[in-house]
């Protein structure tokens, strides 16, 4: 028997790939501009062509940021969730166990960088992956940010180096083709809390069974050739530098969250619905009456009737909704049959506002808590189960609704401090007058430069009132909460005027 012979060929080593000055010292193949360069990849004869157990393949674009002097090196990829966690190894929840030298240098870099997961950040972690598997139910779009991160500029100078193959050149400044990146962790530079939360979601019962590991996908940015330095200065830009989000604006372009769902229901129908400030049009200030309440505050008031303020918006999710929706909307409409002749006319001389405390935010949210202390026997069961329900997060909505209902029905009703009906008729009794002394011992009131309480003159009778201060302070919002339930509430009956001096 003959030996068979297999003729071979003469690899091109990786440090015979020119480097290309313009995109940091990057080794590129530029297969759509060079023949011979194309010939050579199509037969195979890089040696990095066969090396696959060193270095992760996948699509995308190299491309340049920022200026001339100082251009970033970022390749653009969009792996599922599968390649996501495979490229990105490191977690940065989870510190890697000491035989793993790799991520433990990441670890390091990762210390002089980063915040650890301890407090709020872990609580965000969690609420991030659950929204991750809202939409791997089908109960939200994902509306992802791009996770952007970096390996160090040793990747450029040891075994195995970073290669772009470009298949496209039309933009000089972002290249589309293939990355050869070596299969080392990669450093989180923003996204670090989404990423914790995708390889949590990516060990997910419902994520493997359903296939979402391979058809969920994120969008992750890779700078090249990265310092430590670099890594912590760019921590530091993109962390204190920024613009602050009207809160009223992402309140109103929210509508697939648990809570914009209710906030929605609840008002359909109502004299809030059309009502609602979001930011840009008309808001709700002092004077204006065209909206009576902002998309913010509104949640907010939601938030208390359902918790009495104890949970969060990212606390409240699908499955809870249909369990609490009937008090929302109870409590608003009782909101409408109280003030809704005031609130309807809009073009009354002395605006509802200058004339109502129920105009003021604080005052709107203090009735919000009491009507979750009226409601005890009905929504208390309904808090304690919010805290006890421990989701495996693989859950079907479903088994949610179902196992939510359960804890509910196995609580205690407790006895509320007033009933229902006589919370209405303390509402009906009390005089809402702004100007009035009981609720200038609450609120306060303005004062001019002097020192002197601040007046205003009523355009319907010519009357002088002391201008009440409007503090939407927790304090404030506390007394009058306290008030309307306490024995003493009567004092807020009163028709007696705040004195002008």
């Amino acid at each position: 028997m003959n030996t068979p012979f297999i003729s071979q060929k003469k690899l091109i080593n990786t440090e015979e790939i020119a480097e290309d000055a313009k995109f940091g010292g990057l080794r590129i193949l530029r297969v759509s501009s060079d023949p011979e360069v194309r010939d050579n990849f199509d037969q195979h004869r890089y040696r990095f062509q066969h090396e696959g157990e060193k270095r992760h393949v996948i699509r995308g674009t190299l491309c340049l940021k920022g200026a001339e002097e100082g251009y970033r090196i970022c390749v653009t990829v969009h792996p599922s969730l599968r390649q996501f966690t495979d490229l990105v190894r490191y977690n940065p929840s989870d510190p890697p166990r000491a035989v793993d030298y790799e991520a433990i240098g990441m670890k390091a870099a990762h210390v002089k960088t980063q915040s650890d997961f301890k407090g709020a950040k872990a609580n965000n972690r969690g609420d991030f992956r659950r929204y991750i598997l809202e939409a791997v139910r089908g109960e939200r779009i994902a509306y992802l940010p791009t996770v952007t991160g970096w390996q160090s500029v040793e990747e450029f100078e040891e075994d195995p180096q970073p290669i772009f193959v470009a298949f496209d050149e039309a933009n000089p400044a972002a290249l589309y083709g293939e990355i050869y990146l070596p299969k080392r962790p990669i450093m989180q530079a923003d996204g670090q809390t989404q990423t914790a939360a995708l390889f949590e979601a990516a060990q997910n019962r419902l994520v493997i069974q359903g296939g979402a590991l391979d058809t969920f996908f994120v969008t992750l940015e890779i700078e090249l050739k990265v310092s430590v330095e670099a890594a912590a200065q760019s921590f530091a830009d993109r962390n204190g530098r920024g613009t602050k989000k009207n809160t009223n604006l992402v309140a109103t372009f929210d509508t697939s969250s648990a809570l914009a769902k209710l906030r929605n229901k609840a008002i359909k129908g109502t004299i809030f619905e059309e009502r609602v400030a979001d930011g840009r049009s008309t808001g709700a200030t002092l004077t204006a009456v065209q909206n009576i309440i902002d998309a913010s505050t509104l949640e907010q008031i939601l938030l208390n009737v359902i918790s009495h303020g104890n949970r969060k918006r990212e606390h409240i999710k699908h499955h809870h909704v249909e369990a609490v929706l009937p008090y929302c909307r109870e409590f608003l409409q009782m909101l409408e049959d109280q003030f809704g002749d005031a609130w309807r006319d809009t073009k009354q001389p002395d605006t509802y506002r200058r004339l109502y405390v129920h105009g003021w935010a604080f005052a709107l949210k203090a009735l919000a808590l009491a009507y979750n202390q009226v409601r005890r026997d009905k929504l208390g069961p309904i808090m304690e189960a919010m805290q006890k329900e421990t989701a495996t997060g693989d859950d079907t909505t479903e088994q949610l609704e179902k196992r939510f209902a359960e804890i509910v029905a196995e609580q205690s009703a407790p006895t509320p401090i007033i009933s229902f009906d006589e919370f209405k008729q303390r509402l009906a009794a009390v005089d809402w007058r702004r100007d009035r002394r009981h609720w200038i011992r609450i609120t306060g009131y303005l004062q001019d430069k002097n020192g002197t309480k601040k007046t205003a003159t009523l355009k319907s009778t010519g009357e002088i009132v002391v201008a009440a201060a409007a503090s939407n302070t927790p304090a404030h919002i506390g007394q009058v909460e306290n008030k309307i339930l306490s024995a003493t509430w009567t004092d807020l009956i009163s028709h007696e005027s705040e004195p002008l001096d």
